[in-house]
């Protein structure tokens, strides 16, 4: 499902948000509560539960009960990974910056698409996912543990020069109205004056923000994955 940005259909987008966030983001936030909680047996924790081990099919579980940052319970599926690559455009994308790569599965595929001399930086919060990523054997890959607000001091110590693409799998929901500002600003200083911002998220937050920020902007409704996911992507 295509969605245009354009203020002359913001009506159908305030609706289409409105519905998203009533109606399926309780739900989910509902399952993801109860995933926590049913775990919790007794003096059992969750992390004591499941240790992480990146090479188990549990793994992103696992990760998932251990922190509450996780917010995901499964990887991105293949037709939202298609999606955001397509609107990456990587074909002359030497410089990509990718927040929370998680365990990789993004990562992976941007490497396959972006050209051979080029750079990536993987920013990620999560020790557990590092790891994952880290294992990743590509000289164009360079992993930080960190937070993303952070990436102009990362870029600058890496000695990067301005990126082509920055692309955000982390949910904006988790900051503050002047933390999404604030992280919109940096994104914005640190993208080459035609890069582009891509993001895949469960709500439509992020549209007014991305429309005051961008002159172009556009999305798509990514129902193959759990949950669905808009992509969104924004032009300098």
């Amino acid at each position: 499902m295509t969605i245009k940005t354009s203020h002359d259909e913001g009506d159908l987008l305030d609706k289409l948000g409105a519905f998203f966030d009533s109606k399926i983001q309780p739900k989910m936030k509902d399952i993801e509560k109860l995933l926590k909680k049913e775990i919790e047996l007794g003096k059992l924790k969750p992390e004591n539960l499941i240790d992480y081990d990146p090479d188990s099919s549990f793994s992103y579980i696992s990760a998932f009960l251990r922190d509450k940052g996780v917010s995901a319970v499964m990887p991105s599926s293949r037709f939202l990974v298609d999606r955001v690559l397509k609107a990456m455009d990587l074909g002359h994308a030497p410089v990509v910056v990718e927040f929370g790569p998680a365990e990789g599965v993004m990562t992976r595929r941007i490497l396959h698409s972006m050209p051979e001399d080029g750079v990536l930086l993987a920013i990620e919060l999560n020790g557990d996912f590092v790891k994952s990523v880290k294992r990743i054997r590509d000289p164009r890959l360079r992993v930080v543990q960190g937070d993303v607000q952070d990436v102009e001091k990362h870029m600058a110590r890496l000695g990067l020069p301005k990126a082509d693409v920055l692309v955000s799998g982390i949910p904006f929901s988790f900051f503050d109205a002047e933390g999404r500002v604030r992280l919109l600003d940096k994104i914005d200083s640190c993208l080459k004056p035609a890069g582009r911002f891509v993001a895949y998220q469960v709500t439509t937050h992020l549209i007014p923000l991305l429309r005051r920020k961008f002159r172009d902007v556009d999305g798509f409704l990514e129902l193959r994955n759990i949950p669905p996911h808009f992509v969104f992507t924004a032009k300098k």
